[in-house]
């Protein structure tokens, strides 16, 4: 909102003296004196007059709240917006604008129990705003915050903040016009609805913001008003104006001068500040250029007069007496006078009709005060102070002495016990050498939100006065209207200066005692007092200590002189003393507390009070008579009796026995009493009666009844007694005659519910037990005695009961339970608990027994509920609870189940499998099984000549043991690894590293190379040796040759010899072959998985031949047999060929076999032999057996042999 100031104008203003052609004018001159209150203006309206729109959020607790959810910048876009007044329920007629609903959620908490609203306002400028206000209604409690700044925090309990129901308005709470910002402003209200104990569910929220704003009318001004003038130059041109000189010419003080700039169109404020120096009518001239403005201001003065028609008045107690006086306005403006009370009793009322008096100059009113005294004052004169203020009326105060709550004075000061107070503390010469120095205030502890600078503490009546003296120097004024002493006091004081005495409360009066607020007292005295230059302040406190005190203690003091606005035109405000007489009224009462006494000893005093219901001391004539003077004397009182008003005496009525007494004189003395001083008659009687107290059995017999307070049996002794006091009682008691014994029952409620009291039986007093056959289990009994003596008297048992029994037959069983996973386990320790829900347990026995053995304790007369077994051996274990209770049952719990203790692992393995093989697959089975349950298998596959160490294992699979023997698949050239970990039911097992591993090997090696058959040349008995030569197999595994040999190529082949592998170049001997036979050989390369290589197959024919043959030279004595080039695949083809016999030297016939190529027909001596032999397309070198592609260079990669 944008503030805008009213002006009303009331005094002319003159014409503008301008020329016409200038644009620069004074449009205005204004004027205030009101700095405090001018004009209200609401700037955030109220729910319940506008239906106010706010941004709110509700909350379940403050812990939500988001961060600086109360400061201008918070984002709140994303909150609610609704309309106050917030609550859930109609309030003062109000409805909720928006509905807020709290939910108890138990305890002392709730949900949405918090809700904040967020209001957004603009003001264009601050700096005319006087005040501010924020009004609230809600319940429970609120909270207010404008611009972030906390106006009041009332979010939790405290005597000031709680409200029950909301009002318009709960809170009024000033504003610091220093938060206010100029531009957008934000006003926030937190409510929170008190949820504890479930609270009402009642919610209001509803707020106010209300500011007073400086205006500028023209209102009446008074001599002595700072007032501010306020000059508006506008300027109608259209350029902007600089540099322009501006006057405020006044009658009675010098010109004020300005130099501005006006801005095109616009208005110029001129502020000036003036307080008048005289009465009358002021001139004041605005000027601009050559443009002027005059204004006319009165300034004026208020007065009055007083007029009673009588200042004295009488007046009985509990009555009302009027005064009549007229009221003048003696000044020259119009003035509102209203009227108060000084003097009056606390207890007194008075009232003025009309209460303010609204009047022109020189009008009069007629006023009327009325007095009512209370029911109790003292009679006396008491003056009255009407005092009559203008509205117009202030003053100016200056402090002299200031608070030590403010400034910390300092004092001399010693604290008193009561009896050693010394009075003449306040003297100028008195000695305060010895004493403290300490700064006001004085107290023990925090009083009303002030700390004390000087401990003051009391003890019970000790250290409960204290006195302080300060000296200071008054160099001021001293001519001004009043000076008086402000006190704050816990709970009495006594104040001088410079040995005046300005007040007297050290002692308890109606108008003395105080709590030490700021200021409990403030008290005017006379202005003499105040000397110029050093002066004496005393002063004297005390803490009422009456019934134990409050230890609270406090006293500070401060002195203001006053200056009244009228002492400038000479006006002297009316004091106007009426004095109103209470006259005396007489009356008294009579206090009997025991009007009739049967006395036992020789004396008695009858006490009788006589209380002065009267205002006034009266005396009071007391006169006894006595009927019986034989049996009864009367041996003092009171005769006269001086009693001030309000209080009370006792006749002390003294009485005696003589020794004619019996039980049947009665003595009836009578009391008269007599007021000495009233006019009037005024006496009253009362009556005491004595007689021989003569002691009566009123005392009934005093038993009680015993019982077990547990038992398990339905039958049981009740015991009943006589009191000692009763049966030592020789006067009234030990003469009981008879014992009546009830009882009641629970009924097996555990003591929740009873029924009515029963009669067992009546017994006489020669007994005194008996058996109680009715017990039910579970039921609780109570018994009592009630006794009767030979006078009738019956013993009062009314709601009381002597004995207890609990009837407890049931055994306790408890309910076992093992703390384990199934019927099996591998621990070694096992823990067991149980529950019981019997009541009055006295122990628990832990027992177990193995394989249904004995049983043996664990743990014995234990009261926990659980226990640990270490278990010694494995085996099948139980156990059992032995439950004791306080009557001595004893119950045993179920057997628990069974449970099998192992802790030993299977020892199964895999069964040995052979390392080598060539089938696809492998069946693993175990061995050693005993108690395994289930097996997982780990396996690990790398290829042959690939292995690493360590191996690295992956699991195959888990199985039962009847899932074996497992088949697995296998693959060729790999190398398989097998290992099992075996466990047992119990979970057992053993991280075996052992294993089972084999090779797969499903290929045959290869063939030999090179199979060259040969004989010896040697026949002995037909018979022949024949050679087998040939290269190894290339195959890594091999482990021999197996050589076989047949008489036909279809013929089955026999077995005759094996080689062992690992040579390059073998051969093996034929031993013996018969002659005459085609014999055909196989050679076969044998690897370690006995798999045959192809067969390289020969044969040779050995024949005998008779034929002479030439012999030849030596070089051809020996024909070589020569294997030409591809021979090895000649012997493949199984072509047969003859040997040819060469002739030796003796000539003599060997026979000889040679292979040839059947289809070679000449043998070439002269054919040179190759150095590789060409198979399947690829090489072989006769040298060193390598096979291999021939290149262009036609040489042996391996060995470097090259074709010549």
């Amino acid at each position: 909102m944008k503030i805008i100031l009213a002006t009303t104008v009331i005094i002319f203003l003159s014409s503008y003296a301008a020329a016409d052609d200038s644009d620069v004018v004074v449009s205005s001159i204004k004027y205030t004196n009101d700095f405090e209150n001018g004009e209200a203006l609401t700037v955030v309206h109220s729910g319940k007059d506008e239906g106010t729109e706010y941004k709110y959020r509700i909350f379940d607790d403050d812990d939500d709240f988001p961060d600086n959810w109360q400061e201008i910048t918070f984002n709140d876009d994303g909150w609610d917006v609704g309309n106050a007044p917030f609550g859930n329920k109609q309030s003062e007629g109000v409805n909720p604008g928006t509905i807020w609903q709290s939910e108890d959620a138990g305890g002392n908490d709730g949900n949405k129990d918090y809700i904040i609203l967020r209001k957004d306002f603009v003001i264009d400028d601050t700096s005319v705003i006087l005040s501010g206000t924020i009004k609230s209604a809600y319940t429970n409690y609120y909270a207010a915050f404008l611009n972030g700044q906390q106006i009041e925090n009332c979010l939790d309990y405290s005597g000031y903040c709680y409200e029950g129901d909301a009002e318009y308005w709960n809170k009024d709470i000033n504003i610091d016009t220093n938060v206010f910002v100029n531009g957008n402003n934000t006003l926030v209200l937190v409510g929170r609805d008190s949820l504890w104990q479930g609270g009402d569910n009642t919610t209001w929220l509803d707020g106010e913001l209300d500011i007073r704003v400086q205006t500028w009318k023209d209102i009446p001004v008074i001599l002595g008003d700072d007032l501010i003038i306020k000059v508006d130059f506008f300027n109608g041109d259209n350029e902007n104006k600089t540099e322009l000189n501006v006057t405020l010419e006044f009658e009675d003080r010098e010109t004020a001068y300005e130099i501005i700039d006006i801005e095109s169109n616009e208005t110029y404020e001129w502020k000036v500040a003036w307080t008048p120096s005289r009465l009358g009518t002021h001139n004041l001239t605005a000027k601009i250029l050559d443009q002027s403005l005059t204004k006319t201001i009165h300034v004026g003065y208020y007065a009055y007069s007083l007029n009673f028609s009588s200042s004295y008045e009488t007046s009985e107690l509990d009555e009302t007496t009027q005064f009549y006086f007229t009221v003048k306005n003696e000044g020259d403006v119009n003035d509102n006078f209203s009227f108060s009370l000084s003097g009056i009793p606390n207890d007194w009322q008075y009232a003025f009709f009309p209460s303010i008096a609204d009047l022109e100059p020189d009008k009069t009113a007629n006023v009327i005060l009325n007095v009512t005294t209370s029911n109790n004052a003292p009679a006396g004169d008491y003056s009255l102070y009407p005092i009559v203020r203008s509205q117009y009326y202030s003053q100016t105060t200056n402090t002299v002495v200031e608070s030590g709550a403010s400034a910390s004075t300092e004092y001399i000061y010693k604290i008193w016990n009561a009896s050693d107070f010394d009075n003449e503390f306040y003297t100028a010469d008195y000695d305060d050498s010895n004493w403290n120095t300490g700064a006001a205030p004085f107290g023990d502890d925090d009083l009303n939100g002030n700390e004390p600078n000087t401990l003051w503490q009391t003890s019970d009546d000790n250290y409960t006065h204290i006195a302080a003296r300060h000296l200071f120097n008054y160099e001021g004024d001293q001519n001004f209207s009043q000076i008086r002493i402000n006190i704050a006091a816990d709970n009495y004081y006594r104040a001088y200066l410079n040995g005046e005495l300005i007040q007297d409360c050290l002692s308890w009066s109606w108008q003395c005692y105080g709590e030490g607020d700021y200021w409990d007292t403030e008290v005017t005295f006379n202005t003499s007092w105040l000397k110029e230059g050093e002066n004496l302040l005393a002063i004297a406190g005390r803490d009422e200590t009456y019934q134990g005190g409050n230890n609270q203690q406090w006293l500070d003091v401060e002195i203001e002189t006053l200056n009244l606005k009228s002492n400038l035109w000479g006006f002297e405000e009316i004091y106007e003393e009426l004095q109103l007489k209470v006259n005396e009224t007489y009356d008294f009462e009579i206090l009997v507390p025991i009007t009739e006494k049967d006395i036992d000893e020789g004396e008695y005093v009858f006490t009788v009070w006589i209380i002065n219901r009267g205002n006034v001391e009266d005396t009071y004539d007391v006169a006894v008579s006595l009927n019986d003077t034989v049996a009864f004397n009367v041996v003092s009182y009171n005769e006269v009796l001086e009693i001030p008003y309000n209080q009370d005496r006792n006749i002390e009525l003294k009485i005696k026995l003589t020794d004619y007494v019996t039980q049947f004189s009665i003595g009836n003395i009578s009391i008269s009493i007599n007021s000495r001083n009233t006019t009037s008659e005024l006496n009253a009687e009362t009556n005491v009666i004595a007689r021989l107290y003569v002691i009566p059995d009123t005392l009934p017999p005093g038993t009680y009844a015993e019982s077990d307070p547990l038992v398990n049996n339905s039958s049981f002794e009740v015991r009943w007694f006589v009191e000692d006091w009763y049966k030592n009682n020789e006067i009234m008691g030990n003469d009981t005659k008879y014992f009546i014994i009830e009882y009641i029952t629970d009924s097996g409620t555990n003591g929740a519910s009873w029924s009515e009291w029963e009669v067992w039986q009546n017994f006489s007093s020669e007994h005194s037990s008996g058996i109680f056959t009715e017990a039910m289990d579970g039921y609780r009994y109570k018994f009592r005695s009630i006794g009767g003596d030979n006078e009738g008297l019956v013993e009062n048992k009314e709601n009381k009961y002597d004995t207890q029994t609990i009837v407890d037959i049931s055994a306790p069983y408890a309910i076992i339970n093992l703390r384990t996973q199934g019927n099996i386990t591998n621990l070694d320790y096992i823990e067991i608990e149980w529950d019981v829900t019997h009541p009055n347990i006295t122990g628990y026995t832990a027992q177990y027994r193995l394989n249904k053995g004995n049983w043996t304790n664990i743990e014995e007369n234990t009261l926990a509920k659980w226990t640990g077994f270490n278990v010694p051996v494995n085996g099948e274990y139980q156990f059992r609870i032995i439950t004791s209770d306080e009557a001595g049952n004893q119950g045993i719990s179920d057997t628990s189940e069974s449970i099998i203790v192992d802790t030993v692992a299977p020892n199964t393995n895999i069964k040995e499998i052979p390392i080598l093989t060539s089938s696809n697959s492998i069946e693993i089975s175990l061995e050693n099984l005993e108690d395994t349950f289930n097996v997982t298998l780990y396996y690990s596959v790398v290829r042959e000549n690939q292995e690493i160490v360590p191996i690295n294992w992956d699991k195959y699979g888990d199985y039962a043991v009847t899932d074996f023997p497992v088949t697995i698949s296998l693959n060729n050239q790999f190398h398989y690894y097998f290992k099992i970990i075996a466990y047992d039911i119990a979970g057992n097992h053993l991280l075996n590293e052992s294993y089972e591993e084999l090779i797969v090997d499903q290929d045959p090696p290869q063939k030999i190379r090179n199979l060259e058959i040969t004989d010896t040349k040697l026949v002995e008995n037909a018979t022949t040796d024949v050679v087998l030569s040939f290269m190894s197999s290339q195959s890594q595994d091999l482990v021999k040759y197996r050589i076989y040999r047949s008489t036909g190529e279809n013929n089955n082949q026999t077995v005759i010899g094996e080689l062992e592998a690992g040579e390059l170049y073998l051969s093996y001997r034929d031993s013996k072959v018969v002659l005459g036979y085609k014999y055909f050989y196989s050679v076969v390369a044998v690897d370690r998985m006995d798999l045959e290589s192809e067969n390289e197959t020969g044969f040779i024919v050995l024949e005998i031949e008779q034929e002479v043959v030439e012999e030849k030279e030596e070089d051809e004595s020996n024909n070589s047999i020569f294997i030409g080039a591809g021979i090895v695949g000649l012997i493949s083809l199984a072509g047969a060929a003859y040997y040819f016999i060469s002739k030796n030297a003796t000539e003599v016939i060997i026979p000889e076999v040679a292979i040839v190529d059947e289809t070679q027909s000449v043998l070439d001596n002269e054919t040179k032999e190759s150095n590789f032999t060409e198979m399947d397309g690829e090489f072989l070198c006769n040298a060193c057996g390598s096979m291999f592609k021939m290149g262009e260079d036609k040489t042996c990669p391996s060995c470097g042999v090259f074709e010549e």
